[in-house]
């Protein structure tokens, strides 16, 4: 009999703690329930005092009675995802990612001094590691490392809020190329603008609403969620998206925008 999906994950747990160097142990998403194939990832994430060579990490595999099936190792080396191995349990793809503990904390106190303003490669959002970091399911702490980093990330600084409220609003006062996009009625390029742009309002929505911006999933359940926040701001959002979908539209949708970016930069200036 083919054991349990999560039973096969706390095996890899298990296997993992054995390493005297793996300090914490967490799965990103806090509670949410184990995937079936094709439904979802699943992502663990492995705090270190230093990574474990290739050698070791297949081991674990190795050690496990059968129950674990074959790894694929190195899938990404280094970089925002740490170095990352994969491993099909029951079909759902789950990824096995590495950091070391030191790195860790220095990127977080980086974050949270306001160094890191902007998306960065491959759709990274730098708050959105604190998001992960602060919701994470924990399977183990060993020297109590995430408690401490959802302590520190328990408050979040006004002088962050400030920071990345100034620059998206800076980049949102930008609109050349959505202009251009409406002039000639390019429905494709506004697309493309107006991705960008919302990209800059959803970063100054959060940071005023003091909430670590995760990424853009789930989006219209974090603004219903949100006290400060433009009048109807959620359907004024898909009306500008709906709006903008056609050629007719368009100049509809331009003015739906910049009376939200308008209302935004008011609440800001209010709080």
């Amino acid at each position: 009999m083919i054991p349990a999906t999560e039973q096969l994950l706390q095996e890899i747990v298990k296997q993992l703690s054995a390493f005297e160097v793996v300090e914490a142990i967490g799965r990103s998403g806090s509670e949410k329930a184990i995937p079936a194939a094709g439904e979802g990832d699943i992502d663990l994430f492995i705090y270190c005092r230093e990574i474990p060579d290739l050698v070791n990490r297949q081991a674990i595999f190795n050690h496990s009675n059968g129950l674990l099936p074959a790894v694929q190792s190195n899938v990404f080396q280094g970089g925002h995802w740490g170095v990352g191995d994969l491993v099909l349990l029951n079909g759902v793809e789950t990824w096995l990612m590495y950091f070391t503990t030191a790195e860790t904390a220095r990127e977080v106190a980086a974050i949270l001094q306001g160094e890191y303003l902007e998306r960065l490669d491959n759709y990274y959002y730098p708050t959105g590691r604190c998001a992960m970091l602060q919701e994470i399911q924990v399977f183990y702490d060993k020297t109590g490392f995430f408690g401490s980093i959802k302590d520190r990330l328990s408050c979040y600084p006004d002088s962050l809020a400030q920071k990345l409220m100034e620059y998206h609003l800076e980049q949102l006062a930008d609109r050349e190329d959505l202009l251009r996009a409406v002039s000639r009625k390019d429905l494709l390029f506004y697309h493309f603008a107006l991705d960008l742009a919302l990209d800059h309002f959803l970063q100054v929505l959060f940071s005023l609403n003091r909430v670590y911006f995760p990424s853009r999933k789930r989006t219209m359940e974090w603004i219903d969620r949100f006290q400060l926040k433009p009048e109807n701001c959620a359907e004024r959002l898909l009306a500008v998206l709906r709006l903008g979908a056609i050629s007719d539209g368009v100049v509809s949708s331009y003015a739906e925008w910049n009376q939200l970016v308008d209302a935004l930069r008011q609440l800001v200036s209010e709080h």
